[in-house]
């Protein structure tokens, strides 16, 4: 059933706006079983109706569950009628492809030409990882993308050829800035993989203290959001997700560093690629996304023939270091992921609440497919981390 995904298991988001979630008549709370090649399929036959072409879906839909299947639910089928949407409207072409604007040896500047963040991502990371092969390092800059949801999909691909990956995306303004009540920057996505024998460091994170995706995907459970997360209109926190979503108010991650890492991100990844960035990008779900990327990847061996037994030995030091708590053990970046991917075959199904089935029941009715057949209903199984 996880055939398709058994190559990133070793492997532990960003959004360009956000739309509030449709209100669902059923108890959000309840939660529903889905089988891996079920939400796969669902996807595929939604993409195929909005006319991306065979070859492209498979993709995409591997892009998304595999999102899910590692818990990160913000970039997972969550996000499917956000990209149905983008496609219908235009804003992201199906047919396009990225194009090379200038290169040198270890460096390249892509324009996305509006494609899905998927392509643009793939494009530009295979060609930073051809790069560093010969040269050490690629670097790679893009224009004109989309969304790219979990940034460390694009790092894995460098990873499995055995280099270091690093991914950067900005996004539309949703984190206020220290002592702010407005938002004037994105949330925007940091990834970083590598790996060595033994261990592996995956790295996926948002500068905020969490993404808009978690804020829907606590509303969709009908849950509370912690203090801190986000704020309401006023700017106050507030650990209700349905005022956190009217208007998106993100606190950035440990105060002014985390606001002052996504500036860094917005520089590279807008400024300095020819899209848009900051306060330029819209919100509004009407107008189109001008999204800058950044893709690194870098030949550890070109510096160290030994790096991936120093990697194990750093691994190995943090996590064996002493908690503070012996029912908490130290976790390495990606732990958490590959954990649930463990739940997940445990339950040899996903896990979706009942409110997201339901508003894909209504996009399966309006594209006229098959909607998501469930593989058990109302699943009291809860994750033990």
């Amino acid at each position: 059933m996880l055939a398709l995904l058994q190559p990133a298991l070793w492997l532990g988001s960003c959004l360009r706006g956000y739309h509030m979630p449709a209100a669902s008549s059923q108890q959000r709370g309840d939660t529903s079983l889905v089988l891996v090649d079920e939400a796969r399929r669902f996807i595929q036959d939604c993409l195929l109706r909005v006319g991306v072409s065979p070859s492209k879906v498979r993709c995409i839909s591997e892009f998304l569950v595999v999102a899910d299947y590692r818990g990160n639910y913000g970039n997972g089928l969550n996000r499917l009628d956000y990209y149905l949407s983008d496609l219908q409207r235009g804003h992201a072409k199906v047919h396009a492809e990225p194009s090379i604007i200038s290169e040198t040896v270890a460096t390249a500047h892509v324009n996305g030409n509006s494609a899905l963040g998927v392509f643009v991502g793939n494009f530009c990371m295979d060609l930073a990882v051809k790069k560093a092969e010969n040269a050490g390092i690629g670097f790679v800059v893009a224009q004109q993308s989309h969304d790219i949801g979990m940034a460390s999909w694009f790092g894995f691909r460098a990873a499995s050829r055995g280099l270091a990956g690093i991914v950067m995306s900005n996004a539309a303004p949703t984190m206020m800035g220290p002592n702010s009540k407005s938002a004037s920057i994105g949330s925007n996505s940091f990834a970083f993989c590598v790996r060595g024998e033994e261990y592996h460091f995956v790295l996926d994170m948002a500068t905020s203290v969490r993404d808009i995706g978690a804020v829907e995907w606590a509303w969709a459970n009908d849950e509370y959001i912690p203090h801190g997360w986000a704020a309401n209109e006023g700017g106050l926190s507030t650990c209700f997700p349905s005022l956190a979503l009217r208007t998106p108010l993100l606190f950035p991650a440990g105060g002014h560093k985390g606001y002052c890492l996504s500036a860094v991100i917005d520089i590279l990844c807008g400024v300095l690629s020819g899209a848009q960035y900051g306060t330029h990008i819209s919100l509004d779900q009407n107008n189109p996304a001008n999204l800058g990327q950044v893709f690194i990847a870098l030949d550890p061996e070109f510096f160290l023939p030994n790096f991936m037994e120093r990697l194990d030995d750093f691994c190995g030091r943090i996590q064996n270091s002493p908690p503070a708590d012996k029912s908490e053990p130290i976790r390495l970046p990606g732990e958490l992921e590959r954990m649930h991917m463990n739940y997940v075959d445990d339950l040899r199904a996903l896990p979706y609440p009942q409110s997201l089935l339901t508003k894909y029941k209504e996009v399966a009715e309006r594209l006229c497919v098959r909607p998501i057949e469930l593989a058990f209903e109302r699943c009291q199984s809860r994750k033990s981390f």
